[in-house]
């Protein structure tokens, strides 16, 4: 099953196939950057920034239609402002970093199929 609901982005920003797959590089060259300062933040106990980079990556998610991990970065930005148990919050950013790895897969297929 497609990680990435492709027709969320046609709504967003159009079916044209130049212009998706500009989009999807944008996200395939930012998320990993994103998702690797997201690791570091969690690693090191800084709440503050493991909220701006689930909040960042949320974003991009959401707008990608990546949905499932939109409300995962949604769960990790809510548990680091409350200053939750940051063993939770790095088992969660752990799994997200698997599940990105996934997408970045997946986007690679589509790209190749616009």
């Amino acid at each position: 099953m497609a990680l990435l609901d492709l027709d969320h982005l046609k709504r967003i920003v159009g079916d044209d196939p130049a212009f998706l797959r500009q989009v999807l590089q944008i996200f395939i060259r930012n998320a990993p950057v994103d998702m690797k300062s997201l690791a570091e933040a969690s690693e090191a106990g800084d709440h503050e920034q493991v909220a701006f980079f689930s909040h960042k990556l949320k974003s991009a998610c959401g707008a990608i239609g990546f949905n499932s991990a939109y409300e995962d970065f949604k769960q990790v930005e809510a548990m680091a402002k409350e200053l939750q148990d940051i063993q939770s919050i790095q088992e969660k950013v752990n799994a997200l970093t698997e599940q990105c790895i996934g997408c970045m897969v997946d986007i690679e297929e589509i790209m190749n199929g616009l």
